[in-house]
């Protein structure tokens, strides 16, 4: 009859058993803080400013798409990203994508159309699901909100409105492309001509390095163009998918001669 040890012999068994043992025992523990959460989609929120003269509107600044980058710099935030960011490869990421549609850096000595600037970071953005509302605190410390414009009480009607106001009141990890107007002379105030925001959740757990590249395609095909909704959902895996076409060959299914 065959007999069981309940102890390896060997101190190279006994370690190998240590280490399944300790394996086994992490599979069974719960998803801690230290584990990101899948990444289901990148939020996007694109707009473009408007020119007004008192009550008229007179539409967004005519611009082309001669561009140069003015700066890339984190936002301050109590809390620290996950690891600091490169910059350069995030520059060269933002360039790629830029290209990809139309827009051109400028050369040595020649004007640029618009100038960029770019913010990333993590922290609780302005909620645009939030807009049209009156928020004001209790004496116990609670938030209210009271509609103060007829196009917000028809948002709120919306099938699942309350879930997406509450995912973006969340901490977010962002990216924003901010395009301005080059100033014609050195008094002229800067005026915002568009601007879009990547943003994912989970920022404690999750590296800009490894999603900017993403963040950007997703974003880059929002550059210079106004949102009618709050803001769009990305599916990283749904913008790769493709289609490819082979060559056409034709299978026979009746036997030659008959």
């Amino acid at each position: 009859m065959a007999t069981f040890s309940p102890a390896p012999t060997s101190p190279v068994s006994r370690l190998l058993v240590a280490a399944v043992l300790l394996l086994a025992a992490a599979a069974r523990l719960p998803a801690g803080s230290g584990e990101a959460s899948p990444l289901v989609g990148i939020d996007v929120r694109s707009s473009v400013d408007e020119r007004w003269s008192g009550v008229h509107k007179l539409g967004p600044i005519a611009h082309g798409k001669v561009y140069g980058i003015a700066s890339i710099s984190e936002t301050p935030s109590q809390d620290k990203l996950a690891r600091p960011v490169d910059v350069t490869r995030l520059a060269r990421q933002l360039r790629t994508e830029l290209s990809a549609r139309g827009f051109v850096e400028i050369a040595a000595g020649q004007k640029p159309d618009v100038v960029l600037t770019v913010h990333y970071g993590r922290g609780f953005l302005r909620n645009p699901y939030t807009d049209g509302m009156m928020l004001a605190e209790t004496s116990e410390g609670l938030q209210t909100a009271t509609i103060i414009m007829p196009d917000q009480l028809f948002r709120q009607r919306d099938a699942g409105f309350e879930s997406k106001l509450q995912a973006a009141q969340t901490e977010k990890l962002f990216i924003r492309v901010t395009a301005w107007k080059f100033p014609e002379v050195p008094q002229e105030r800067p005026a915002q001509i568009w601007q879009t925001t990547m943003l994912v959740d989970d920022p404690a757990n999750r590296d800009l390095n490894e999603l900017s590249r993403e963040m950007l395609a997703a974003g880059a095909d929002y550059f210079d163009r106004t949102m009618k909704r709050e803001q769009v959902t990305v599916n990283p895996a749904e913008r790769k998918g493709q289609v490819k076409l082979g060559p056409l060959e034709i299978i026979e299914t009746v036997p030659k001669g008959k």
